[in-house]
């Protein structure tokens, strides 16, 4: 045993390499083209900068996204072929998922966690390799799982106390990708650099992390040049989700299928929602309101008008948003038993890790290591806050994998140094 646990620890990289290479020949991945935006998006900046910089391009989503799935849609563009875009795309996250991976295990290195707390950590992501499910489509996640992974390790030397100058450049550049992935992180990424800006670092580190930081907003404005529809489809998705959020869940508590579609499956709630979304939209085409002012006094209104309703919502939201559900799986014909076996084995490993990290950050307040327990309390915090208040799904807790995988790690190394001091 100790043998597998040596090798194991000593070559994560290759484990989390070797299960790219088996899962991409199983049957069960997402929409290869999930996110369709990415895929025409990333084309669609090809020819805008094979153009001179001419042309439009459709940014729905995290703008950076295009830029990651850039290189490998380049490499391939002058075949036109959408298999050879999907394939070299699907090699490129793998790489990316496999840098998380070495990230996160330099990071347990510098905290000097322990060799059961790496075996356990690299067993729970084998059994249930969810990273790795994010990598096998055109979406997002693979590199916002990096982008998390890197700001945790570049904070951990900080906490260390062994981070360099451009280190602190670097934490910011993983807070930029984060954003340019996941823009929903923004609330955190404000909050996290006003955190580091205020406690006693030295003040040339501070330079060197603004120097980095400054970036997003100068992204933002980028981005807001690129997108001629002032960010239409945007506030569409904001107005969507915040009137969504308020129907989940809402008189089917326990029906925690993503809803997407008008089928079978389309709970009674996702469609009051959209009845809802037709009123709404009525009204303000009638009385010529501003459609996102309108949409946020709406809910504004019925969070005041149904707190019980709403404390229920986001208690079951809290379990809803980090428990795994397989769509295609739930709608297809299997059994009953296969189908709730799987989603039992997942989410018993899923909420291994949750439960475990919960106790890991009750203990990092109790010992007063609060420049480790603020950052990972902000960034979970928001994640859940964030699918309290907008449409919840766990794709959009995923970023904070990391931090679960983080938390886990610290958990297991401090209960096996506490034995080993008890013994002495």
């Amino acid at each position: 045993m100790k043998r597998i646990i040596d090798f194991a620890t000593k070559n994560p990289v290759l484990i989390t390499a070797l299960l790219c290479i088996v899962f991409y020949f199983l049957p069960f991945k997402p929409k290869p083209f999930g996110d369709g935006q990415f895929h025409t998006g990333t084309q669609q900046l090809i020819e805008y900068m094979l153009n001179g910089f001419q042309g439009n391009i459709d940014i729905d989503k995290g703008f950076l996204t295009l830029f990651c799935y850039l290189i490998p849609y380049a490499i391939v563009y002058a075949f036109h072929d959408d298999h050879l875009f999907f394939l070299s795309s699907v090699i490129f996250s793998c790489v990316f998922v496999c840098l998380s991976v070495y990230y996160l295990f330099k990071t347990f290195i510098i905290l000097n966690f322990t060799d059961k707390a790496k075996f356990s950590v690299l067993l729970l992501m084998s059994l249930f390799p969810i990273h790795i499910y994010y990598a096998m489509g055109i979406i997002g996640e693979a590199f916002g799982f990096f982008a998390s992974t890197v700001m945790i390790y570049f904070w951990a030397k900080h906490y260390r106390g062994i981070a360099k100058k451009r280190d602190y450049y670097f934490l910011a550049l993983s807070m930029v990708l984060l954003y340019g992935i996941k823009p929903n992180m923004l609330p955190f990424i404000f909050v996290m650099t006003i955190y580091f800006l205020v406690i006693k670092s030295p003040m040339k580190s501070k330079l060197y992390f603004a120097l980095g930081i400054v970036l997003i907003p100068v992204f933002i404005l980028v981005e807001r040049s690129l997108d001629d529809s002032n960010f239409e489809f945007k506030n569409l998705v904001f107005r969507n989700q915040i009137l969504w959020s308020r129907f989940e869940l809402r008189d089917e508590p326990f029906n925690w299928m993503p809803q997407h579609g008008q089928d079978k499956f389309a709970s009674g709630d996702y469609l009051n929602n959209l009845k809802k979304r037709r009123e709404l939209d009525s009204i303000c085409k009638a009385n010529n309101y501003d459609k996102t002012a309108y949409y946020i006094q709406w809910v504004k209104n019925d969070i005041l008008s149904n707190p019980g309703l709403t404390l229920r919502q986001y208690s079951l939201k809290f379990f809803q948003a980090q428990s795994f559900i397989i769509s295609p799986l739930m709608k297809s014909d299997k059994s009953k038993t296969v189908k709730y076996s799987i989603h039992i084995y997942i989410n018993i490993i899923n909420y291994i890790l949750i439960f475990t990290a919960l106790f890991a950050l009750y203990r990092l307040f109790k010992r007063k290591e609060y420049q480790l327990f603020l950052p990972l309390l902000f960034f979970w915090g928001w994640g859940l806050l964030y699918v309290f208040l907008f449409h919840s799904e766990q794709r959009y807790m995923f970023p904070v994998r990391p931090v679960l995988l983080f938390l886990f790690a610290y958990w297991v190394s401090t209960n096996e140094f506490s034995k080993k001091s008890q013994v002495a």
